[in-house]
C-alpha cells in the first residue's frame, strides 16, 4: 500500500492528485522549482522539495533524489514533463519506489510515433502510411502533408505542407522546434486528412489482464493543433463506431502490455479511422471521461499500481461533459504573462470533484503570477449535462459570466465557439477554428460605451469616499461648481486600441451624460454602479488595481466583460519606440534572425524568429523598407516590448515616377507631423498591447501625449519633440509648457505618439477632489479599487508542456 505519493508536476496536474490522495489518506510531496516557490501546488502538498532552476522539472535524477528525501515510496507523473520519458520511470523502479503508470517497456514502445505505427500496424490497428523526412532521400509531394515530430505531441514539432517549394522550411522549423520540447529532432510526415475530427480512447488496463475501454472523447476544436475544446462522447460516433474504436484501442493497450490509464488517439474521416498516437500517461481531459462514467481516472491509476483487480466489464457512459481550457492568451493566441487579480467562475459546484454540474480544475488562485516558463493554461473549465446542449449551454453562460482580472484570455473564444451554430449542431473537424477563428468579442460597442460610463461614475464615487476619509470636503457633490459650465469628462483606451470620452453631469435631477439621454442613474459606489437604459436595468461591477496595473479598470456586467484604460489628463513624458521598431509581442529568446543591417525586406518577409514557451513565432516586417537597426542575436532573452529590430519604411513612390515637384513633398509638415511610431509585425498579424495605449495614433499606436485641453501637445510653434531617448531606439516627449520659450535649436513640445508601451493611466478616482483644491486625484486614486489577487502558471497540453 502506498503511504506517501510526490507528483512529479505542477501546477493543475499536481493539484488534482493530491485531491484524490487527500481522499484515499495518502500523503503528499510536492516537487517546485524557483519560479513556482509561491504555486498552490507547492503550498497543499503535506511536504514540497526544491528543484532549483525553471528547467528542473525534466531532471530525472532530481526528482528521485526528492522522493528520497521526502520519504515518498510512489511517484505519479501527472501529464507532460518526464510522463512519457522510459528512463525516468526506470530510474523510478530502480530507487524502490512504486511507478503510478505503465512499464518503462510500454512507454518505450509508444515513445517513438514511427515506431509505435509500425507496430499497431501489426496488432491490425488502422494507421496512415508514413512519409520519412531525411536528408538524404527528399520527398515527392503529391497531396498535402502534415509533419510531425516523432518523439512528442501537442502541437510542438508540428507542420501543416501543402505547397512543395514550403518543405524544407517546414521541416526546418520542425526539426528546431522538436529538439527544444522533446530532446529528439526526429520528423515523418502523414497525409493530411483535410476535415478529420480528432477521436481518442481512453483505456485503463490492470496487472491481470483486464483491459477497459471508457468511451471516447471528441477533441476536434483545436488551434495550431492545441487542443481547445474536449467533449464526451464525440457527436459523431455511433454505436457501432464506438465499438469499433474501443476494440481497436483495446488490441493496441495488449500489443504493448499496457498497465494503468493512457489514450488511443485516431483521426476520423470519411475514409475511417486512423491510428494516431498513444499517450501512456493520464490526458489532460480525462475530467469529461470522469464525468460521463462516474470514475476516478486517479484512483485506478494508484488502485492498479498498488495490483488491484477491475472489474469484469467498466461502467455505462450517462450524459454528456464538455470541457473548455482557459488560457492566459491574446485573440492571436499569443502567450501572456502577468499577475491573475481576480479568478471567479459562477457556477462551480466542485472544484476537482467528481459529480459536480459545473467542475473547475485549476492551477492558479488569485495573487500569483503567470511566468513565461510554462505554459500559460489557467484552467480547465468543465460542464456535465443530461445532454449536449444542456451542458454546452452551462458552460458558455459560466464562462461569459466570469470574473477574470490582470490577464489577456481566450474566454471569448471559448464562449463563441460554445454558442456557434455549427458546434452547436455537432458539425466539427480540426480545421474549426480555421473556418470560424476569431469570433465577435462578448462586449459589443454599445457595452463599452455603458462600461465605460459606469466606471467614469464609480472613480467619481470612489474620490468622493476618499475626499470623506480625508475630510476634504466630503459632503459636495462630484464636479461641484457655483456656476456649472463645463461637464465631468473622463477618457478611457479600449482594448481594440479605440478611445471613448464620457461627459457627464450630475445633477438635482440625476445623471446627465452626453450621448447617454435614455439611461438613468439608479445607484454609483465605488465598485459597482446601477444603470437603467430604456427600462432595461443592469449592473456593473467595477474594480481597479491602481498599486499593480495603473489606470486599468475592469468592467463586468450581463452585457460582457469590458477592460478599460484610464486616459490621464496631464501625462508624464514617456519614453516611445524608434518609429519602424518591431517589439517582442511577449517575453522569450531569439532563436534566429533572418536579416542584417541594411538589407532591403518586403512587407511579412521574416526578420526574427522568436521561441515563447518551445513554440516558434514568427516577426516579420510590417512593411516595405530597409533594415535600420538590430537589437538582438540568437540567444539574446528579451522581454516584451523590448524593440527587436528597425525597419525605415521605403519611401511613397510618385504616380509618375518622376521626381518630386513643389507642394507635393513626401516628408511631412513640421506643423501637422505626427511620429510613426512602433509597427509590430508578426506571423499573425500586427501585435500591440492596446490596454497600455488608451489613444492609438494612427501610424504609432501609442497615445499622443495631450495639453491640458485635451488636444495633442506641440510647442509654441508646433515642431514635433527633441529625441532625447536614453538609449537606441527610445525617444523621450517633453510635456507642454516645459520650456515655452525655449528655441535653442531643438523643439521642447511632444509630438502625438510619443507615449507607447508605457501604461498611461491613473487609478479610476481621479476624478476628482482635485477640482476642490485640497486633494489631488492621484492622491486619491488608489482608493479606488481593492486589489483582489493574483496567479499562477498550469500546463497546457500534457503532451506538450515540457519546457
Amino acid at each position: 500500500m502506498i503511504g506517501r505519493l510526490l507528483v512529479a508536476n505542477r501546477g493543475e496536474i499536481a493539484r488534482r492528485v493530491f485531491r484524490t490522495c487527500r481522499e484515499l489518506g495518502i500523503e503528499t510531496v510536492a516537487v517546485f522549482t524557483d519560479a513556482d516557490a509561491s504555486a498552490p501546488h507547492t503550498a497543499e502538498a503535506d511536504q514540497a522539495v526544491r528543484l532549483g532552476a525553471p528547467l528542473a522539472y525534466l531532471d530525472p535524477e532530481r526528482i528521485v533524489e526528492a522522493a528520497r528525501r521526502s520519504g515518498a515510496d510512489a511517484v505519479h507523473p501527472g501529464y507532460g514533463f518526464l510522463s512519457e520519458n522510459a528512463g525516468f520511470a526506470r530510474a523510478v523502479l530502480e530507487a524502490g519506489l512504486t511507478w503510478i503508470g505503465p512499464s518503462p517497456e510500454a512507454v518505450a514502445a509508444m515513445g517513438k510515433k514511427i515506431e509505435a505505427k509500425a507496430l499497431m500496424a501489426e496488432a491490425g490497428v488502422p494507421v496512415l502510411p508514413t512519409v520519412p523526412l531525411s536528408p538524404d532521400s527528399p520527398v515527392e509531394m503529391t497531396a498535402p502533408l502534415l509533419v510531425k515530430a516523432s518523439a512528442g505531441g501537442g502541437g510542438r514539432g508540428m507542420r501543416v505542407v501543402r505547397d512543395p517549394a514550403d518543405l524544407a522550411g517546414a521541416v526546418e522549423s520542425a526539426r528546431r522546434e522538436a529538439l527544444s520540447a522533446f530532446g529528439d529532432g526526429t520528423l515523418f510526415a502523414e497525409p493530411l486528412l483535410e476535415g478529420a475530427r480528432h477521436i481518442e480512447v481512453q483505456i485503463l488496463a490492470d496487472a491481470h489482464g483486464t483491459v477497459w475501454a471508457l468511451g471516447e472523447r471528441e477533441c476536434s476544436i483545436q488551434r495550431r493543433h492545441q487542443k481547445v475544446i474536449e467533449e464526451a462522447p464525440s457527436p459523431a460516433v455511433t454505436p457501432e463506431l464506438r465499438r469499433e474504436l474501443s476494440e481497436a484501442a483495446i488490441r493496441a493497450a495488449r500489443a504493448i502490455g499496457y498497465q494503468g490509464a493512457g489514450t488511443v488517439e485516431f483521426l476520423l474521416s470519411d475514409e475511417g479511422f486512423f491510428f494516431l498516437e498513444m499517450n501512456t500517461r493520464l490526458q489532460v481531459e480525462h475530467p469529461v471521461t470522469e464525468c460521463v462514467y462516474g470514475v476516478d481516472l486517479v484512483r485506478l491509476q494508484i488502485e492498479v499500481a498498488e495490483g488491484a483487480h477491475l472489474a469484469a466489464l467498466p461502467p455505462s457512459p450517462v450524459g454528456h461533459a464538455i470541457e473548455a481550457r482557459l488560457y492566459a492568451e491574446d485573440s492571436e493566441g499569443r502567450p501572456q504573462s502577468g499577475v491573475l487579480r481576480r479568478f471567479e467562475i459562477p457556477g462551480v459546484d466542485g472544484e476537482f470533484g467528481l459529480g459536480a454540474r459545473l467542475r473547475l480544475d485549476s492551477g492558479v488562485m488569485p495573487g500569483t503570477e503567470v511566468g513565461v516558463h510554462y505554459d500559460p493554461m489557467l484552467a480547465k473549465v468543465v460542464s456535465y449535462g443530461r445532454d449536449r446542449a444542456e451542458a454546452a449551454r452551462r458552460l458558455a453562460d459560466a464562462l461569459a459570466r466570469a470574473r477574470i482580472h490582470g490577464l489577456t484570455t481566450n474566454r471569448d473564444l471559448l464562449v463563441g465557439v460554445l454558442r456557434h451554430p455549427d458546434f452547436l449542431s455537432g458539425a466539427l473537424d480540426t480545421g474549426f477554428l480555421d473556418r470560424h477563428p476569431v469570433p465577435a468579442p462578448l462586449a459589443g460597442p454599445e457595452a463599452v460605451r455603458l462600461s465605460a460610463l459606469a466606471a467614469a461614475l464609480a472613480g467619481a464615487a470612489a474620490g468622493r469616499a476618499a475626499a470623506r476619509r480625508h475630510g476634504v470636503l466630503g459632503g459636495l457633490p462630484s464636479g461641484w461648481r457655483n456656476v456649472p459650465s463645463q461637464p465631468q469628462r473622463t477618457a478611457f483606451g479600449t482594448e481594440d486600441g479605440g478611445r471613448v470620452e464620457v461627459a457627464y453631469r450630475l445633477t438635482r435631477d440625476g445623471l446627465r451624460a452626453e450621448g447617454f439621454e435614455d439611461v438613468t442613474l439608479v445607484a454609483a459606489e465605488p465598485g459597482r454602479v446601477v444603470l437603467e437604459t430604456a427600462g432595461l436595468r443592469r449592473t456593473f461591477e467595477v474594480a481597479a488595481y491602481p498599486e499593480v496595473r495603473p489606470g486599468v479598470v475592469h468592467v463586468d456586467s450581463p452585457l460582457g466583460p469590458v477592460r478599460l484604460t484610464t486616459v490621464e489628463r496631464l501625462p508624464e513624458p514617456a519614453a516611445r519606440v524608434t518609429p519602424g521598431a518591431l517589439p517582442a509581442p511577449m517575453p522569450g529568446t531569439v532563436l534566429r534572425v533572418e536579416v542584417k543591417p541594411g538589407d532591403v525586406v518586403e512587407a511579412g518577409q521574416p526578420v526574427v524568429v522568436l521561441e515563447a514557451m518551445k513554440m516558434e513565432h514568427l516577426i516579420v516586417s510590417p512593411a516595405s523598407g530597409t533594415v535600420a537597426a538590430l537589437h538582438v542575436t540568437p540567444g539574446t532573452q528579451v522581454e516584451a516590448g523590448v524593440p527587436l529590430a528597425v525597419i525605415e519604411p521605403s519611401p511613397p513612390r510618385e504616380p509618375d515616377g518622376g521626381p518630386q515637384t513643389e507642394g507635393t513633398a513626401t516628408e511631412p509638415d513640421a506643423a501637422t507631423s505626427t511620429a510613426t511610431g512602433p509597427m509590430n509585425g508578426t506571423a499573425t498579424g500586427a501585435e500591440g498591447f492596446p490596454e497600455t495605449r488608451p489613444e492609438a495614433s494612427p501610424a504609432t499606436g501609442a497615445p499622443p501625449v495631450m495639453d491640458i485641453g485635451g488636444h495633442p501637445a506641440t510647442d509654441t510653434v508646433g515642431h514635433p519633440g527633441t529625441d532625447t531617448g536614453p538609449h537606441p531606439g527610445l525617444e523621450t516627449g517633453v510635456p507642454p509648457g516645459a520650456e515655452t520659450g525655449a528655441r535653442s535649436g531643438a523643439a521642447t513640445g511632444a509630438d502625438p505618439g510619443t507615449r507607447g508601451g508605457a501604461e498611461t493611466g491613473a487609478a479610476i478616482g481621479t476624478e476628482i477632489a482635485a477640482q476642490t483644491g485640497t486633494a489631488t486625484g492621484r492622491e486619491l486614486g488608489p482608493e479606488a479599487g481593492p486589489e483582489i489577487g493574483g496567479q499562477t502558471g498550469a500546463d497546457r497540453d500534457g503532451e506538450a508542456t515540457q519546457p
